[in-house]
């Protein structure tokens, strides 16, 4: 099964958050926003970046629905709570592994018991300079056009690392990988 096939129905159509309040941690530029937010009851996407939170309200701003803030993902002040539904795309790769907890404790605060929660990220790929640090986390080098560098946080967590992490906080966790497109989702219940 394809992983678009979890998230997306015909036509770009998000029906896993179809009516739900949901609250979307590192939107970025807002692609998977405005597809969610075509559905959802409510969005409030957050970023750190306030440019990218600029390219996003842009694309969304046909979407009545769809609010913005900027956030701290790992702390989430100024969030209100309450949501039925939380998402992340291409996040989870990005947070140190002493820093899951955190970011999980933070997100977590900001939702309903039962809530929906989805993550998707990638699988290990090739082409890029990695090393590992002190912690066990994978630093993967990139190359900007004009041949400047910088390092990020990368790591590709297995199943095992993402059920353990979640094993005392959720429920109903069902987790899928899908090697033709070189990704996986998490798809739980916030306990």
């Amino acid at each position: 099964m394809r992983l678009q096939a979890i998230i997306i129905k015909k036509q770009r159509k998000c029906v896993l958050l179809s009516g739900r309040e949901v609250l979307e941690v590192a939107c970025g530029s807002g692609y998977w926003t405005e597809v969610i937010g075509e559905v959802a009851k409510s969005v409030l996407a957050t970023d750190i970046d306030l440019s990218l939170i600029s390219i996003a309200k842009s694309r969304c701003k046909h979407l009545s629905n769809v609010r913005f803030q900027i956030a701290d993902a790992y702390t989430l002040n100024d969030v209100p709570s309450g949501f039925d539904a939380a998402l992340g795309i291409w996040w989870w790769s990005h947070i140190p592994k002493k820093c899951v907890p955190i970011f999980l404790s933070a997100l977590h605060s900001k939702l309903e018991s039962k809530a929906l929660v989805l993550f998707v990220d990638q699988l290990s790929y090739d082409g890029f300079v990695r090393r590992q640090d002190s912690d066990g986390n994978i630093l993967e080098q990139r190359i900007l056009p004009d041949g400047g560098s910088f390092t990020i946080v990368k790591n590709f967590p297995t199943k095992q690392d993402i059920t353990d992490y979640l094993k005392n906080i959720a429920y109903d966790i069902r987790y899928t990988e899908y090697p033709d497109e070189m990704s996986w989702s998490v798809i739980y219940r916030k306990k």
